[in-house]
């Protein structure tokens, strides 16, 4: 039984200017299709026991009230968690009370910053005023349980406006917080136009630990805080190595020694693989891995280099190598 589900939403308002994801503005017919789409994919796959369901873009909430309601009565609910992605100006209070009734149990809101000059950077559609009010009509419909997503390092943003953001976030008081430094990729607008300041980028960051943790926050992931026992439960399984299906447009499947997507490119991995998968991906986690993953890797290099420390039986990134988690990562695959 496969017991975690992603949906990709492939659609947007506009593409903002870093994001290299699969993601395009669509009419009503071609959202309408892809809807069908997505409710045939399930017919047709595996069992599902489901304890998670994430549905992520582009911007699922860009759907129309009427596909949603197509989409909710198709879909299965899970037993512990179930999230949506959502942009500040394309939730309203049909869609809210819609994903209520499904059974939605967590929002993920794309704000990225608290600055209208920095959202206009970015290439962003809404205002922070607009961000605001979401949080606060997704509140008013009965949600208990929102992330607010947030980036740093962004062209010509100062420590000063950083920190203004971190203290609007933390006004709303959200039960999670992700936060990521803008990383520059292929077939952006942001490609070959914009320098990034690893120094500030890293200051930026420090300071994001630092207010969050002070505030309650529990820093469990790289870029991850969160209130006590909200941790995104979904993202776990993923960072632990579990299997999972991904329905939709560039979205992954893994389920045994099989990844593949929708759009039909597969990998055959072998056991080798997914054990240093599982080391990779789970060292971005503040608790690190055990020691038995471990047992037949030499870590002196990276011990000495103060890259990682061991916690009990535990191995975990230093402070430091929260800096250089990438470069750790490619030590073990």
């Amino acid at each position: 039984m496969i017991a975690h589900l992603y949906i990709h939403v492939p659609f947007c308002v506009a593409k903002c200017r870093y994001c290299a994801f699969h993601s395009h503005p669509g009419s009503e017919a071609e959202m309408s299709d892809y809807v069908e789409s997505i409710c045939r994919s399930l017919d047709s796959a595996p069992p599902l026991q489901l304890q998670t369901l994430f549905i992520g873009g582009g911007t699922p909430s860009i759907l129309p009230a009427t596909l949603w309601q197509r989409l909710l009565e198709k879909l299965p609910r899970p037993s512990a968690e179930f999230t949506i992605e959502c942009n500040p100006a394309t939730v309203d209070t049909e869609k809210a009370a819609l994903w209520q009734r499904a059974g939605v149990n967590r929002l993920s809101l794309g704000v990225q910053s608290f600055d209208d000059a920095m959202l206009a950077v970015l290439g962003r559609v809404h205002t922070t005023a607009q961000a605001t009010d979401t949080f606060h009509l997704l509140r008013d419909a009965g949600f208990t349980n929102l992330n607010l997503d947030l980036m740093f390092g962004l062209p010509g943003q100062t420590m000063s406006q950083w920190r203004d953001t971190l203290d609007r976030a933390l006004a709303l008081s959200p039960e999670h917080i992700s936060a990521y430094s803008l990383t520059l990729e292929e077939h952006t607008a942001f490609w070959g136009r914009v320098q990034l300041d690893d120094e500030l980028q890293w200051a930026m960051y420090e300071q994001l630990i630092a207010t969050l943790t002070a505030s309650g926050y529990h820093h469990y992931e790289i870029s991850n805080f969160t209130k006590p026992g909200r941790e995104c439960v979904h993202n776990l399984a993923y960072w632990q190595g579990k299997d999972y299906l991904g329905l939709g447009p560039s979205a992954v499947s893994t389920i045994g020694l099989r990844r593949w997507t929708d759009g039909g490119d597969e990998e055959h991995l072998t056991e080798e693989t997914k054990h240093t998968e599982r080391i990779a991906f789970g060292l971005r986690m503040l608790d690190g891995i055990p020691a038995e993953l471990v047992k037949d890797r030499d870590l002196t290099q990276l011990l000495a280099d103060e890259l990682v420390q061991w916690r009990g039986d535990r191995l975990q990134l230093t402070r430091r190598g929260l800096r250089y988690a990438d470069t750790v990562a490619a030590e073990f695959v």
